[in-house]
């Protein structure tokens, strides 16, 4: 009887193992087919971003020539403000301040949202699947549902275009399995080739104040060299950097870590209190998707922000430790 129930529950695993595998090998190609398509086609399009009661609307235009990558973003509020970006150099237009800055090199950006190409490096920590097919702005896609195997991330839907595979509509899906932030596009227009007139800004930037970003940024390989250590983080989450750096709101140099999973990220930064810590955050906060825990630790204060659930954000800022040595 033993005997027959261990091998009804290994047959049962090993149709459950096959079936995971069925999924990956499903969801793989749609993922590598969505990566391409957003370095290798031209488009014009309109997009909105939506987080609490808070809705965007952007305009995109996209080109690839043999010369590189190209886009501008441009916002429909009113303002006016425009993001060109021309390989890894970007332009930020600010009518209202009348100011543009330039970046180096591009930042970290939610427009379009990106994902990982390789499923294998997720697929301990989130079950992807496949989940039929809609329509998003006219256009067939097919959707792919990426749910968290635990509570200390959020999950993902994606609506990536049948034919281009380009990604046209996401939904980051919190605890609940609520949306708290959504991408969609609401028009879309491939073309073979964009002109180059749509690529330049609508303003006269004659009498604006230019920017240059510094970096002012020292990076740091590991914990080994800094008095700081992050003592628990949630099951595949991995340093990806840190750095010294200066921010404008902060007279101190301050260290910035960033941990990730592969899809989700967190923010560890730590900085020297201020005479008026008025500022500071202390406890958890939240402004849509994005989460934050502040406290302070040995004349420092510590800020854990990123877009997954409280808990985890606490629970990263709470396993800080100071070392008197690195």
């Amino acid at each position: 009887m033993i005997n027959k129930l261990a091998s009804t529950l290994l047959g049962s695993a090993i149709l459950l193992q096959a079936a995971w595998a069925s999924e990956i090998d499903e969801v793989q190609p749609w993922l590598e087919k969505m990566h391409q398509a957003a370095h290798m086609l031209n488009y014009e399009g309109t997009f909105v971003y939506g987080q609490q009661d808070q809705l965007s609307s952007i305009r995109i235009i996209h080109s690839v020539t043999e010369a590189g990558e190209r886009e501008r973003l441009v916002s429909m509020d009113g303002s006016g403000r425009e993001v060109l970006r021309d390989g890894d150099r970007v332009i930020c237009i600010y009518p209202d301040s009348q100011s543009v800055i330039v970046e180096k090199s591009r930042p970290r950006a939610k427009f379009p949202p990106v994902f990982p190409v390789q499923v294998g490096v997720l697929d301990n920590y989130y079950r992807l699947s496949l989940a039929g097919k809609d329509k998003v702005a006219g256009e067939p896609t097919q959707k792919i549902l990426i749910e968290p195997r635990d509570n200390l991330r959020y999950g993902h839907a994606l609506w990536v275009h049948e034919k281009t595979g380009l990604l046209l509509k996401t939904e980051l899906l919190n605890e609940n399995n609520k949306p708290v932030e959504q991408f969609m596009f609401t028009q879309i227009i491939f073309k073979d080739k964009i002109p180059e007139e749509a690529l330049k800004a609508d303003i006269n930037k004659g009498n604006f104040t230019w920017y240059e970003a510094e970096s002012g940024q020292q990076p740091i390989t590991s914990d080994q060299e800094t008095h700081w250590q992050v003592t628990a983080l949630p099951a595949g989450f991995e340093q990806d950097m840190t750095r010294i750096h200066q921010i404008p709101t902060s007279i101190m140099p301050v260290e910035h870590r960033i941990y990730s999973d592969g899809l989700a990220s967190v923010s560890v930064f730590i900085e020297k209190n201020a005479e008026k810590g008025e500022d500071n955050l202390f406890g958890g906060s939240h402004m849509g998707a994005v989460n934050a825990h502040g406290r302070t630790l040995n004349g420092y204060h510590v800020t854990v922000v990123g877009e997954v659930p409280q808990a985890t954000v606490k629970m990263i800022g709470e396993s800080v430790r100071y070392r008197e040595s690195p």
